[in-house]
Parts: structure tokens; sequence; C-alpha cells
């Protein structure tokens, strides 16, 4: 046995022994995974839709194919060089000389698709031109490389007639857009599943001890030094009587904590405080209006008063009911 061909198999067999013994470690490592986490459904990767997936896949293809057929070519070139200066295949019988190229299906096919000319008919296929001493072949283009060319002309044709003239085809700017847009839905429709998904429209007052507590937690961290530990006011205006600046009621005082008022020295809080949290500190500065504690500062701003309407009775509707919501009335300064 050729001693290459031997290294060869040696280095395939321990190649795919490890390759074998990977993909087993994997396996059990997913086992694992799976029997810890919940069952979900399978979902095909998005690049399995994707044209340029299959048309790379194609180029690879197309690649090792030609590797292949030179690494075979170079190799039957190998031994006829060997067998026109004299010297023995290894294995065969001196005197001997070995047919190289067997009919064999792949020379067959190799033969079909590079119409090469064989080394001993190479003198008809011989131009006149001479440099010093190299003569030159007149071969025919490989079949391969020519079907290669004229179907890149037929793709050609079709991209241009697809994305240029018809226009069924989208260009790269206008999947770019539609990506972008599918992302920006996807993302609006995340946020508004989710609990923390909280705006200026949509922000109610929390009155649970739970989420009060946690916005007394972070006037205490973040608020005390303008407005006092009890809300009485120092820097900041006096958040314990009803007197707003910017407007009382829930919406309006997410609205300041979120945008600030930088006029007067209030930072926007948006780039620290998440909405959740603005709803719950909100919701809590609304619980100290009349707690009247010591040391208050003097009022500021217009008196703020929520507007209550009634429902309509008469719309079918056996008791009334008394909705509370920010006036739009009250005079903001």
């Amino acid at each position: 046995m050729n001693p290459n061909k031997n290294k060869f198999l040696r280095f395939f067999t321990l190649s795919g022994g490890i390759l074998l013994y990977s993909i087993q470690a994997i396996g059990q490592q997913v086992a694992v995974a799976d029997s810890t986490l919940k069952e979900q459904p399978i979902q095909i990767p998005r690049m399995f839709f994707e044209p340029a997936t299959y048309i790379w896949l194609l180029i690879g293809g197309i690649l090792i194919a030609v590797i292949f057929a030179l690494s075979h070519t170079i190799n039957v070139l190998t031994k006829t060089l060997d067998e026109k200066s004299g010297r023995t295949v290894q294995g065969a019988v001196p005197g001997v000389t070995e047919h190289v190229r067997r009919q064999t299906s792949w020379n067959k096919l190799m033969q079909m698709m590079t119409k090469s000319v064989p080394v001993e008919r190479e003198r008809d296929v011989m131009l006149d031109h001479n440099y010093d001493g190299i003569r030159e072949l007149d071969n025919q283009l490989p079949p391969w490389w020519k079907w290669g060319f004229y179907i890149t002309i037929i793709f050609a044709f079709v991209y241009l007639i697809n994305y240029h003239v018809s226009g069924s085809g989208k260009l790269q700017i206008a999947e770019y857009d539609e990506e972008m847009k599918m992302a920006n839905d996807a993302k609006e429709a995340r946020l508004k599943n989710d609990a923390n998904f909280v705006t200026e429209a949509n922000v109610i007052k929390l009155t649970d001890e739970n989420s009060l507590a946690q916005g007394k937690d972070i006037f205490v961290k973040f608020c005390v030094a303008c407005h006092g530990d009890k809300g009485q006011g120092n820097v900041g205006p006096n958040m314990t009587d009803n007197y707003w600046i910017h407007g009382g009621g829930i919406k309006n005082i997410f609205a300041t904590i979120t945008n600030g008022v930088p006029s007067k020295g209030m930072i926007s809080w948006k780039s620290q405080l998440s909405p959740k949290q603005i709803q719950v500190v909100g919701s809590y500065i609304l619980t100290l209006e009349g707690t009247n504690p010591p040391g208050a500062k003097e009022a500021q701003g217009t008196i703020w008063q929520e507007a209550t309407v009634s429902a309509d009775s008469t719309a079918g509707k056996s008791d009334s009911t008394v909705v509370l919501m920010d006036s739009t009335a009250a005079k903001k300064i």
C-alpha cells in the first residue's frame, strides 16, 4: 500500500473518531439541558429560508468538486510522468507497464466534464508556436467551466428581470427597511405584553403596599435631597400640599419625572429609572398629599383637583360609577 495513502487513512480514522466522540458528548449535554428545560416548539432557523444560504452551499460544493478533480488530475499526471520517465509504480512487476487510466466510472465522468486530451494524443492539438522549446496546446475549454459560465448568464438575466424590471424581488434597501419594520413591530408587541411597559398614556396610580414600598425606597434614594425626607420640600417644591407647578395626578407626575424640568434644575430620570420605577415613585408621591409634615415649604403653583365624571346611568347600567382622571381644565404653570 502507498505510504501516503496509509497515512491518509490513519488521519481520516482518527479524525472520524474524534468527530464521533464530540457529537456524542454534545448530544449528552443537549439531553441533560432538555431534561431541565420546559418543552418548547421547534423553530426552523431563518437561514434556511434565505436564498443566499443555498447559493453559498452551491458555491462551496462546486469548489470542493473542483479541488477534488484537480487533485485527481495531478495524481494521474504524476503517474503518467513517472511511467514516461521509466520509473515503475510501487508494487508493479518490473518490465510490465501499468495501465494508469483504467476505464472506471470516475474516469468516464472526468473525461465528460473536462474533454481532456490524453497525453499520447497531445500532438494532435499541438500548435506550431515554439517559445524556447515550450509548445502550446489548443485544448478546448472544459465543459463544466463553459456550462458554469452559461449558468451565470442565465442567472444574471433572471436576476435583472426579477429585481430591476418586474420589481417582484426586493433589493437590499427594501429588505433592510422591511427587516427594521418587522423588528420594531416585534419590539412594540413585546413591550405591550410586558408588565413593565408603562407610558404617559397608560400609566395609572398604584395603591398596593408592595408598589408603594418600592416607591418610597426610590424616593428616599433619589428625591430627598431636593424634596425632603417627608416630601416637605427643600430646593424642590413641597410635595405634601395640593399645589402643583407642572400639574398633579399620576400622568403629569410621571411626565415630569421622566422628562425633568431643566429650567428649574430637575434632571430627567428616564436614563436612571425604568418606567415602572417612575410609576411606583409617582404613586408614592401622591400618598404624601395632606400629611402636613413640620417645616413644610410654602405652596407653589396652583391648586390641582381631580375631575370627576359620572357614567351615564341611562346607557343600560344599573349603577352609576365615578371615575377619577387628571383634570385638563386646571391651570398649569
